[in-house]
């Protein structure tokens, strides 16, 4: 089987809808009006399409045979869907299991899709597109697609003139959609993003500072190098082969609406946290959070001169458990307080930002620990840590090396998103765990010597 017969054979089939369940809300988590200009058409894409896999179309090898053959083994079953999730499921056998096998044949990339909680970003897109490894830009994100059911989000005829004309309407469906896709590329400095109801799919491409590019609609009745599968090739394909990787300035600075937490770094300064811009510079992990560093700095024309480098860490609370793990890792500080500065980071401030981002702003504590950066001298002060955590009734819930920051040669407990109040069995099981991390150094230690 050759590419142009891929791209034929391949029929999406019709959802078997089964009870309209929408599993998740809507976010914008960029306003629009403020950010974001008019939306303009991508012109030339489809020519831009066809002179990448043009070429291409005799290529005949047997990967493509078995990608068809695991499509239709499956398609069947997994079009059965009833919300959010299981058309994602549906659209990752459809759409992205072909264009994986076409990147790999054709153009020997290295890459797949996942979800975004192994990928450093900021918020909680529904897919990502990466590669395994970048040393230019050691990032590995490279494409951010956004996915709606077919009934949640129906789009209108001409989406462009649609948002343009209901930018300003908070409630409006393809408005959200929209916006929270831009903010997620916006966060994250990407250039492209896809918006997809399984059966539309939608690629976007920032231009300038607030510009966006919308293509037509890829309809999945669409076959050969019109389809989207064939889109959804070149965008990916484009995502990592253009010059310029990275996308235009993002929004990288934001200043907290609500607070739940203020504090400062010094008791002879009081932080006017309303006035403050926390700004991101680089990310330094994702996981349920991402976690970036960066400098808080006063906003202009406010009568503060401190500036302090901190660490932030975000959730994107759309999600109703990272709101959960937000709220109980904010609870662990305030009840921890008396250790802060010297056990745990302190926390400045915490609160939420455009609706949907909720930030920690915590103390820099150095280097996260590793075999690298500690001596013997580590392990007292990091059972002193732990100690000082059980005397307060609690066990860190997540004990690791990583989950230590060492610098001057003072250890301090990070990462409180596991932390919770135990019985003291519990609090002696970490303990017990702490000595069998060192006695693994240790180990390690003699072992590198000999």
């Amino acid at each position: 089987m050759n590419l142009s017969q891929l791209l034929d054979e391949i029929i999406p089939p019709r959802i078997r809808k089964t009870v309209e369940n929408s599993t998740t809300r809507t976010t914008v988590p960029a306003y629009t009006r403020e950010h974001l200009a008019d939306l303009t058409p991508w012109v030339g894409i489809d020519e831009d399409i066809k002179n990448l896999l043009g070429p291409h179309l005799n290529h005949f090898p047997r990967r493509f045979l078995r990608a068809v053959e695991a499509i239709e083994d499956r398609a069947d079953i997994k079009s059965v869907c009833g919300n959010k999730s299981d058309v994602v499921v549906l659209g990752r056998t459809i759409y992205e299991d072909p264009t994986l096998a076409i990147l790999k044949e054709l153009f020997s990339m290295e890459c797949d899709f996942a979800d975004h909680c192994g990928i450093d970003n900021i918020g909680d897109p529904d897919r990502v597109f990466y590669i395994f490894t970048d040393r230019i830009t050691k990032s590995r994100a490279k494409f951010l697609m956004e996915w709606k059911t077919p009934w949640a989000l129906r789009t209108p005829t001409d989406v462009i003139t649609h948002f343009n004309r209901e930018r300003g309407n908070p409630d409006d469906k393809v408005v959200q959609a929209i916006s929270q896709l831009y903010g997620y590329m916006t966060f994250n400095n990407l250039i492209h993003g896809g918006l997809c109801n399984y059966e539309v799919l939608y690629l976007l491409r920032r231009i300038g500072d607030t510009g966006l590019q919308v293509s037509r609609p890829f309809l999945y009745s669409e076959r050969g190098i019109r389809s989207p599968i064939a889109a959804l090739t070149y965008i990916c394909h484009c995502s990592v082969t253009e010059a310029v990787e990275r996308g235009p300035p993002g929004i990288h600075t934001f200043v907290l609406d609500d607070l739940e937490v203020e504090g400062t770094w010094d008791k002879d300064i009081k932080v006017p946290w309303t006035d403050i811009n926390l700004r991101i510079s680089n990310a330094v992990s994702k996981n349920i959070a991402s976690v970036m560093s960066g400098e808080v700095v006063p906003r202009e024309g406010t009568r503060f001169r401190y500036r302090k480098r901190a660490f932030f860490k975000i959730y994107d609370i759309t999600r109703p458990s990272n709101l959960k793990a937000a709220d109980a890792e904010i609870k662990a500080y305030t009840d921890l307080k008396a250790l802060q500065g010297e056990y745990v980071p302190t926390l400045y401030v915490a609160g939420t930002t455009l609706g949907s981002l909720k930030f920690l702003v915590l103390e820099d504590c150095g280097q996260t620990a590793s075999d690298e950066n500690i001596d013997r001298d580590f392990w007292s002060q990091a059972r002193k840590a732990i100690e000082a955590l059980h005397a307060c009734g609690r066990t860190h819930g997540d004990l690791k090396l990583e989950n230590f920051a060492v610098s001057n040669g003072v250890a301090r407990l990070i990462d409180l998103g596991a932390c919770r109040p135990a019985p003291e069995i519990d609090r002696f099981v970490e303990r017990f765990n702490l000595s069998l991390l060192k006695r693994d150094w240790e180990e390690a230690q003699v072992e590198g010597a000999d």
